[in-house]
């Protein structure tokens, strides 16, 4: 299992999918203070009515999601075609991820406040990263299923 290269994969995914609960997604100028987007909500509020704590929920509940499905993926190593389709499914949740992040927060949390600018921080390229990590698991996953059918030619 560990001497596999799609599982280091698979755990490199899942370690950028953990780190997004420490570091920012954004942050927006609003008058003398940065506002951050994190997944854990929007810090540095002067007004807390703006945006309470559940308002980031779904994409704490995708972070989550994304940091514990690699893992479980890659104690599957018997079922294979089992970890192509949870890999895919790991890079289905990165794009709503991102989709969700670009889409909808950075826009309302610009319009909400009116921020000209919203300054995307490194916490918005772990889903990108993750999801080329998965993309390198599903490729070695199906070298290893190409490489068991032709074994299994030879008997």
């Amino acid at each position: 299992m560990i001497q596999r290269i799609q599982t280091l994969y698979m755990f490199l995914s899942a370690i950028l999918g953990g780190l997004l609960f420490a570091f920012n997604l954004a942050s927006f100028d609003y008058g003398d203070v940065m506002m951050n987007l994190s997944v854990l909500g929007v810090d540095n509020q002067f007004d807390a009515t703006y945006f309470s704590s559940a308002y980031t929920w779904p994409l704490a509940v995708l972070a989550v999601l994304m940091t514990v499905l690699p893992v479980i993926t890659s104690f599957l190593y018997k079922k294979r075609e089992v970890q192509v389709k949870l890999c895919q499914l790991d890079m289905l949740l990165n794009v709503i991820f991102v989709v969700l992040v670009f889409l909808y927060y950075v826009s309302d949390v610009q319009e909400t406040i009116n921020a000209e600018i919203a300054i995307y921080r490194i916490g918005i390229y772990f889903p990108l990263a993750s999801m080329i990590f998965s993309l390198l698991a599903i490729r070695g996953v199906k070298k290893d299923i190409e490489l068991l059918k032709s074994v299994d030619r030879i008997r």
